[in-house]
This record gives structure tokens, sequence and C-alpha cells, in this order.
């Protein structure tokens, strides 16, 4: 078990604001980080979900707490029926986006600051799990808005980055 620092903006924007490369399945170091990433996730008091970038890993993989997001899960998702208690998404792309919300924001790597985002309302992504294998899959409610913003990570946007307010949280 290893539990990773989440880092933090702005000692280090440098990593936050860059872009994460795609993940090569054969990597070696693969099975590790998807460890890290659920160790370090779960290790948090409130923590939804978590993108390599926070860990200072520039890599296409994040995570999400599955019982935070399950009921925001369509009840045939493959998802929902994965015994994980934590779900992993490599090389994630958002493949449609329907409707708007504007729903405050807070993140892990800014602590106590929320930021009110306009995010699609419900969104369907592609990705692989932890043993390679594609799926896709339909969000709505948190869950689309934690998928969008784990995105948002790997391409060195943060929540700051968007136009809502910020304020404390």
């Amino acid at each position: 078990m290893t539990i990773r620092p989440i880092i933090s903006y702005p000692q280090f924007e440098h990593i936050l604001k860059d872009m994460a490369i795609a993940v090569q399945m054969v990597d070696p170091d693969l099975p590790q980080i998807v460890q890290d990433l659920k160790d370090t996730l779960l290790a948090t008091a409130n923590g939804v979900g978590l993108a390599a970038p926070q860990i200072g890993i520039l890599k296409r993989i994040f995570v999400l707490r599955k019982d935070y997001i399950k009921d925001d899960l369509a009840e045939d998702s493959e998802l929902l029926q994965a015994q994980a208690e934590v779900l992993v998404f490599i090389n994630p792309k958002i493949v449609t986006r329907k409707g708007i919300v504007h729903e405050e924001e807070g993140c892990l790597s800014i602590p106590g600051t929320c930021v009110k985002i306009e995010r699609a309302k419900v969104i369907k992504v592609r990705a692989r799990d932890a043993h390679g294998e594609q799926f896709y899959e339909k969000f709505k409610g948190l869950a689309a808005r934690a998928v969008q913003q784990e995105i948002d990570h790997l391409n060195g946007i943060l929540i700051i980055d968007h136009h809502g307010g910020v304020k404390e949280c």
C-alpha cells in the first residue's frame, strides 16, 4: 500500500498545468501507478476522483471512488457491476456530451477553493480499465462532473482555469 502525496497548486503548477501523455498498456509501471492512485484516493477524506498528474505522474490515468458515483450510473452499467471499490480509467476520451449544468466543484490539488463550473450534464466516455479492456460508459450528475474534472487534469486544466466565481469552501 502506497499513499502518495497529492501535489498542490501553485507550488506544483508546472506539473498540474502540463498535458499528460497516453498510457502504453505494456508499461511495466502501470500496475503500480494504478495501485498508488487507488490507495491515495481511498486515503482522502472526501475525494471523489484523482488523476495521475495530481500525484506527479503525467500519464492519462484517473480513478473514481465507486461509492460516491454509483447513483449516477445506469442499472445495467458494467462499472456498477464491477467488484472494485475504485474504478480505473486509462486513456479516457469523452465521445458524447449532452445538456449543460452549472455546479460548484472543489479539487484535492487546490484545497479550500470552490469554483462554479459549466459542464456537460450527461457524457459518454471511452476508456480502458486496469486490465486493458476497452469500455464505454454513460455518466450523469456527480459522476459526469467528476469524470470531466479528472479529464481536465489530464489536459493540464484546473478548476481555477474555468470562468466561474472562485470562493473558499
